[in-house]
């Protein structure tokens, strides 16, 4: 008996089709966030979140009221890190943020903390989220240490019933690397996390975090450290501006080997963050806890196959939806242009005055445009010229707005002072955007901006993720002021 009813129902569970997981919403100052769980878990991650963000802002002296000023942080909270690394295609990860320019996005688990010595689903969050926060309120050029070691830093922060927040507490899941092999300070100091293999990457992490924590116990040691990140962001080598702010590195080395943080924290602070009213959560429909699920395949980076099947599957179950047009005209943009502008028009024609669905289409089309030859500057201007009537005082997608600049730079021509303006627009509401950061650059370069350009080309450089890119635009900073020279 019981194999027969172990029989039946491996038999129903393969009958029955794969449902859509119902997510849920809600949103914040600044911050969309999705789960795939229960609706009270995500009212106690959204009061997790309203709690660190409003200590961030607390320490760092950026206003509460700025946290609307630009595009929203999308948040997407999964069961348990295994979902993020299928998602991903990655291992052994629990977290992940992209500054993407179709909008910055956060992946993060609910995963507990077990046991003290793993990576829980909060102290995922809270690294990635500080990533956000930096990036978005502080125009700086700092080094890869300290941008990684102040987001292990302030993830291992809690938080007490009362809401009082324990501040300088050790990152325990770090600490097995502590214990190895010391990373000298010296590479500490000019690395990069790309350069790293996983292993020694948490290792790089670790002693980051060692370093960063060494240099917030004491308000001797902060001045010291704002002193480094200061001479650092003017453009000084990182090994003079570590001399010039804390002096012998041999005995900077030896501090931060011999120090220990203390198990209870160095500091506990009250956390205001007004009424105790509970964030209003909203499940989404069927279509749309689908629609959720096909577009974290897409972004999340994993098997795109797999993703582009769920899109054509999504859109032929739901084919007058016009964001799942979007999904596929943006799945196949690459692999079969023709394609994807026929579904971005789709888009367009299923939500007439959709700017993103506009941005979309014009930057497909722009793509085929440079392909072709034969391609005339009127054609060019035919398409832009709906872009032009889309964009206007109220427009705030930074997709839209930087996509009459690109386009310019795409043709090439230059750009006319509305593109530049609207591309200006659109770093000032997602300024953590590689992208619109290397665009920034041009746009500035342009303007005789020369300062705003070189800032924000080291800005780049300097970053833990896109030294690449900021290393070409200085290069290319670098051979424009060279023909100035030239021309005098």
């Amino acid at each position: 008996m019981f194999r027969l009813i172990g029989a039946l129902l491996l038999t129903l569970s393969v009958m029955t089709p794969v449902q859509a997981r119902e997510w849920q919403r809600a949103e914040l100052p600044g911050v969309v966030l999705y789960s795939d769980g229960y609706p009270h878990e995500l009212q106690r991650w959204a009061l997790k979140l309203q709690l660190f963000d409003a200590l961030l802002r607390k320490q760092s002296g950026v206003a509460a009221s700025d946290a609307q000023s630009g595009s929203p942080l999308t948040i997407y909270l999964l069961d348990e890190g295994k979902d993020i690394e299928r998602l991903t295609g990655r291992e052994n990860l629990n977290g992940f943020y992209s500054p993407s320019s179709e909008g910055s996005f956060l992946l993060a688990s609910r995963a507990p903390a077990y046991h003290k010595d793993r990576m829980s689903g909060q102290i995922s969050l809270f690294h990635e989220y500080t990533h956000h926060f930096m990036y978005r309120h502080f125009a700086s050029a700092w080094p890869a240490w300290y941008r990684e070691g102040f987001a292990e830093y302030a993830s291992a922060i809690t938080f007490d019933v009362d809401r009082t927040a324990r501040l300088g507490l050790p990152n325990w899941p770090r600490l097995e690397h502590i214990d190895r092999a010391p990373m000298p300070i010296e590479q500490i100091l000019k690395a990069s996390v790309d350069e790293f293999k996983p292993d020694d990457k948490a290792r790089f992490y670790a002693w980051s975090w060692q370093l960063v924590h060494l240099l917030m116990s004491s308000p001797e040691d902060r001045s010291r450290l704002d002193r480094y990140l200061s001479l650092y962001s003017s453009g000084l080598d990182p090994i003079v501006a570590a001399r010039a702010a804390f002096g012998d590195l041999s005995g900077l080395q030896g501090r931060m080997l011999s120090h220990a943080a203390d198990p209870r924290g160095s500091a506990v602070i009250p956390v205001d963050i007004g009424n105790n009213a509970e964030v209003p959560v909203t499940a989404l429909s069927p279509e749309d806890s689908r629609l959720i699920d096909v577009r974290l395949m897409r972004i999340a980076g994993g098997d795109q196959k797999a993703a582009l099947k769920a899109v054509q599957a999504f859109v032929t179950a739901y084919p007058s939806n016009p964001q799942g047009r979007l999904e596929l005209a943006l799945a196949l943009k690459d692999s079969n242009p023709s394609e994807a502008r026929t579904s971005a028009l789709t888009a367009m024609s299923l939500a007439p005055g959709d700017a993103r669905a506009l941005a979309i289409w014009s930057e497909i089309a722009f793509r085929q445009l440079k392909s072709n030859p034969a391609s005339m500057p009127e054609d060019w201007d035919k398409i832009r010229s709906q872009l032009v009537a889309a964009i206007g005082p109220d427009t705030r997608d930074p997709m839209v707005l930087s996509s009459l600049f690109r386009s310019y730079l795409a043709e090439p021509r230059k750009p006319t002072a509305q593109a530049v303006a609207a591309m200006d627009e659109a770093l000032t509401l997602q300024p953590e955007s590689y992208e619109l950061r290397s665009l920034g650059v041009y746009s500035f370069a342009l303007q005789g901006r020369d300062r705003d350009a070189q800032r924000t080309a080291r800005i780049l450089a300097s970053d833990p993720h896109s030294g690449s890119l900021g290393t070409r635009a200085l290069e290319v900073l670098e051979r424009i002021e060279q023909r100035r020279v030239r021309a005098n």
